[in-house]
């Protein structure tokens, strides 16, 4: 460690923080992450407050130079510190969000306050009868708002109003006990800090993922969006990703992990990211410039997967290198002639259908991104790697039931999804979202299950039948005249007779053989061997 750099580690009340946010002395560099905390988070934190567990050490930093700041913590807007004695939080940010935005009064504080936010995401209470910490609106006189647990004016005040209340005494004491048991674990509670002074922001990213309060590697994406925050040239990298996650909204990617995204722009510098550590790709001249290419190629990417494969939703992705791998192709191609269209659907569905990032070794996926270099270089290449000259790739088995964590099962989806779009493209403006439903109430069997295309408003498609907020469509039998519209969705004129009868298990048997038959013609013609589905009953 630099001679420069001193790590001083300290301890301090809660009450001492809150002070210390109030007054301004600590800032939030712009690479800090957004607060992400819900309720059940704050709530815990306050649990483990309550109970004396330790909530991990807050990291603070004094460097020489002044890094881009944010202003906010919690619904309060935080002073500008002149003086040079002031922190960065690098670690903790969200704790002390959580703590300063409701353990401050919002009645004394000078500070400026986003009165929804307050309302909405900041205001917790105690319940004295059931002694729990929850994050809604006060419904007695027993749920004492935390702020006042701190504040020894407005606590007293409320014993004063509660002993006033009509509740028995025997009662109003055991709340009484309880209130003060907590005001003084609060006040008394203290919370370990680690300081680092001088150095750079590479020293104390290197000593945070060292001493990282839950004793891991600090975050790819933090560390990117630090090592990378430049005041002077308005580069965040971090301020990037908010602007693209924005932006992949429309593709229903907005809740892609940051770390996903980090890797697209590791990947795009030529090797796979495990082999680009991201402490050598930030001190390349190309950084910058990669960065911001690869970050727009993200979203054509992500629009290729959308309009051209209907994966629709993030959910349905069946895995994150395609969208790395394809984030390296449209690096290099802006515009795909119908030829790549073609083989990179191809190498989507056979990938998805093979299991072909989990059957391969980091070693083969290494060797199976460079193929698929080889293919973006030249279209004459097939950009899928196989081990053997004569391998054969075999579908995966699919989960007795639907499963958001299964690539087959996503694939299966998929398949019905593009099945009933007759294999055809769409325009991301006309699809919200897609909707998954079952045949019968409650069934979540492959051969029961219906993706349906949700179209927007302003979209001139519809479905073939009305669905609205049924949780099934079983009423399509018996209630619609089944005909060929139907058919796209592996729904038959002779599924009537069976529900008549209540064979539902007929109908099913039914249903899944016709799928498999289309679906082992569609594997087959990528040249994979397709493995029959057997029902689970």
């Amino acid at each position: 460690m630099s001679k420069q750099i001193q790590v001083k580690p300290d301890v301090h009340r809660i009450l001492k923080f809150l002070s210390l946010i109030e007054d301004g002395k600590f800032k939030i560099p712009t690479f800090q992450r957004d607060f992400v905390w819900g309720d059940k988070e704050k709530t815990e934190l306050f649990d483990s407050i309550s109970k004396e567990y330790p909530i991990g050490s807050i990291l603070l930093w004094q460097p020489k130079n002044n890094f881009a700041n944010k202003s906010d913590i919690g619904p309060y807007k935080i002073k500008h510190y002149s003086d040079s004695n002031y922190f960065y939080i690098l670690d903790g940010f969200q704790r002390l969000s959580t703590l300063f935005g409701c353990l401050t009064n919002p009645n004394k504080t000078e500070l400026k306050v986003d009165q929804n936010k307050l309302e909405k995401e900041f205001t917790m209470f105690y319940d004295l009868e059931d002694e729990e910490f929850k994050m809604k609106k006060r419904s007695s006189i027993i749920d004492i708002p935390v702020y006042q647990l701190v504040d020894t004016f407005e606590f007293l005040n409320y014993i004063d109003t509660l002993r006033s209340e009509n509740i028995e005494q025997d009662k109003v004491s055991i709340y009484i006990e309880r209130a003060k048991k907590l005001s003084s674990t609060l006040i008394d509670y203290q919370i370990p800090s680690i300081e680092i002074y001088g150095g750079s922001i590479k020293d104390a990213v290197d000593i945070f993922s060292r001493v990282n309060s839950k004793g891991i590697d600090i975050s790819s994406d933090w560390m990117l969006s630090a090592l990378t925050s430049n005041e002077d040239s308005g580069f965040n990298l971090g301020e990037l990703f908010e602007e693209l996650l924005i932006d992949l909204q429309e593709y229903n990617f907005h809740n892609i992990k940051r770390e996903i995204l980090v890797q697209c722009i590791q990947s795009s510098f030529g090797k796979i990211y495990f082999d680009q550590p991201i402490e050598s790709l930030v001190s390349l001249n190309s950084f910058r410039s990669t960065s911001l290419k690869s970050i727009s190629s993200i979203e054509k990417a992500v629009k290729f997967l959308f309009e051209e494969l209907l994966v629709v939703n993030k959910r349905l992705l069946p895995y994150n290198y395609q969208l790395i791998f394809l984030t390296y192709f449209f690096n290099r191609v802006d515009v795909p002639n119908p030829n790549q269209i073609k083989k990179l659907k191809d190498w989507f569905w056979t990938t998805s259908y093979s299991n072909y990032f989990t059957i391969f070794s980091l070693s083969k996926i290494r060797l199976a991104f460079e193929q698929f270099q080889n293919f973006t270089n030249d279209e004459s290449i097939n950009p899928v790697y196989y081990e053997k000259n004569h391998q054969f790739f075999f579908t995966a088995d699919l989960p007795n039931s639907v499963s958001a964590k299964s690539v087959r099962s996503k694939t299966f989806e998929l398949f019905l999804l593009n099945y009933s779009n007759d294999f055809n493209n769409v325009n991301s403006f006309d699809i919200d979202n897609f909707k998954l439903v079952s045949l019968f109430k409650g069934d979540r069997s492959h051969s029961a299950i219906v993706p349906l295309l949700i179209y927007s408003k302003n979209s001139n498609s519809s479905l073939p039948f009305e669905h609205n907020k049924q949780k099934d469509l079983s009423y399509i039998l018996d209630n619609y005249n089944i005909d060929s519209d139907l058919e796209k969705f592996f729904i038959f004129p002779e599924f009537r007779e069976y529900n008549e009868n209540l064979n539902k298990e007929r109908i099913l048997d039914l249903r899944l053989d016709a799928i498999q038959e289309k679906e082992k013609a569609f594997v087959e013609r990528l040249g994979l061997e397709y493995l029959m589905i057997s029902l689970p009953f």
